[in-house]
């Protein structure tokens, strides 16, 4: 029977290979990282942002475009008096992305709605003043519904189910939304963060803008139009509508639409978009694994990072560890490589540092860096169960690894150290990767952590299987 315990690297490399890959594939939250660049010259907020698609973006604060013709920008305008604002140019609020999908469905059951997208800076004060400047994604979702029900929206990064018992009470002028639901996130300078609204989306045309505006905007800010951007190509607003059972279909849609949506669906593709683009911005740059191994001395770092869509060839990556540097390989829009490093390398205090850049583009230079895990895997997660209620017992046994055989951390006897392995789950230690305990609650997954790492990284979740029901 094969050894489980001891997996060689070959298997591990195919581990490796294999797991961060997965973390590229479309998920329902497929939103991409958001990278922000430094302050201004100003100090108040990060000059530039830019998405997975190399689609670089600044405040849009212009007055007219080079024609002449108002600006697709909106930004509240200066507070006359005020040296700050007059200096920056705006007043409290301005959007580096703006896009707005408003829909009314011909349903019998219709449904009304405006989902708001953005990134903006603004001021908290009721006037523009330093200290109370902030900069945050934003994904507003507001929809009348006409009956009771369920309510799944899909949105170019994702979706969201919404449950509606009761129906707002129409009159009196009120701004009803039954389904109602502001996101902020707010981005520090010089950071990368999970999108939220990222990829941007960008207007497939903009006919109030010049050939030669469209070159500095990504749309007009006005004209309703079909868009690009979504990671999944889910480039649309959709709405899915079922009653409180989960299965009755609720009346949105009439029949024979454009789409082809049945009468609980209902899909609106025409977005307002407006933003300005950065004349330079750093590479976009996220580090998926950076993962470590030592088998009979030699340590290895297998890293995969993802960078832009929009790479040209020339594009590329380099990962330094301990002053030794190689180049990555480059599938797409994603960079790989497995180098054998100078040692010492400690699981979990090392770091490495991945810099990628695109002399084809007008760019600059990024870099990121990771912590080094060995990487944990757990081959077995098995429970047998007897008795019933009170009397119910479960013999849970894990079987596990590290990716460090211990030969970098031999004991006065030069004996071998491998990285201690504790199941999460009660503390319990595993012995030469094995560990067996008796439980009356059975958990749904068992997380086993390293010692030269943690949850982060030296770490790995697996579901329980229960082997005798």
């Amino acid at each position: 029977m094969e050894d489980y315990r001891r997996p060689g690297i070959t298997a591990l490399a195919a581990v490796l290979l294999a797991a961060p890959l997965a973390a590229f594939a479309c998920t329902v939250d497929s939103a991409k990282p958001l990278t922000s660049g430094p302050l201004d010259q100003h100090g108040m907020f990060s000059g530039w942002v830019v998405d997975s698609n190399g689609v670089a973006l600044q405040a849009c604060i212009d007055s007219y475009t080079n024609d002449g013709n108002p600006a697709p920008c909106f930004y509240d305008p200066i507070e006359v008096g005020n040296p700050l604002s007059e200096a920056l140019g705006r007043g409290g609020e301005a959007f580096l992305f703006l896009a707005e999908n408003t829909f009314t469905s011909p349903g019998n059951s219709p449904i009304t709605g405006v989902i708001v997208l953005g990134v903006e800076t603004a001021f908290l004060s009721p006037q523009v003043t330093a200290g109370f400047q902030t900069q945050f994604q934003r994904l507003r979702t507001r929809i009348n519904v006409d009956a009771v029900g369920i309510y799944t929206v899909e949105s170019p990064w994702g979706k969201k189910t919404y449950r509606v018992d009761t129906l707002a009470r129409a009159g009196g002028g009120q701004n009803r939304m039954e389904i109602s639901e502001p996101i902020d996130i707010t981005y520090a300078p010089s950071s990368t963060v999970p999108g939220l609204v990222a990829p941007f989306l960008v207007a497939d045309q903009a006919p109030l803008l010049r050939p030669e505006d469209k070159a500095w905007y990504i749309g007009d800010g006005v004209t309703p139009t079909t868009v690009t951007g979504s990671p999944c190509g889910t480039n649309f607003i959709r709405v899915t509508a079922v009653g409180l059972d989960g299965v009755t279909p609720i009346p949105i849609n009439t029949a024979n639409n454009p789409d082809g949506d049945a009468i609980n669906v209902y899909t609106s593709r025409l977005f307002t978009v407006s933003g300005k683009r950065a004349p330079m911005a750093e590479v976009p740059l996220s580090i998926g694994a950076a993962y470590f191994s030592r088998s009979n001395g030699i340590e290895r770092v297998t890293v995969m990072a993802e960078g832009s869509a929009s790479a040209t060839q020339l594009a590329g990556a380099d990962v330094t560890i301990n002053g030794a540097s190689l180049p990555l390989t480059k599938e797409g829009h994603r960079y790989f490589g497995t180098m054998t490093v100078p040692g010492p390398l400690v699981a979990g205090q090392s770091t490495l540092a991945v810099t990628a850049s695109d002399p084809g583009l007008p760019s600059v230079p990024n870099t990121k860096t990771a912590i080094i895990r060995d990487f944990v895997t757990i081959h077995t997660a098995a429970a047998t169960c007897s008795g019933a209620a009170d009397a119910r017992i479960c013999s849970l046994s894990i079987v596990a690894s590290s990716s460090d055989d211990g030969s970098g951390n031999k004991d006065s006897n030069g004996v071998r150290v491998p990285p201690t392995l504790t199941l999460q789950l009660n503390g319990s230690v595993l012995t030469d990767g094995y560990v067996s305990i008796q439980t009356p609650v059975l958990p749904a997954t068992v997380t086993v952590v390293s010692s030269r790492g943690d949850v982060v990284g030296g770490a790995a979740t697996r579901a329980v299987t229960v082997i005798n029901q």
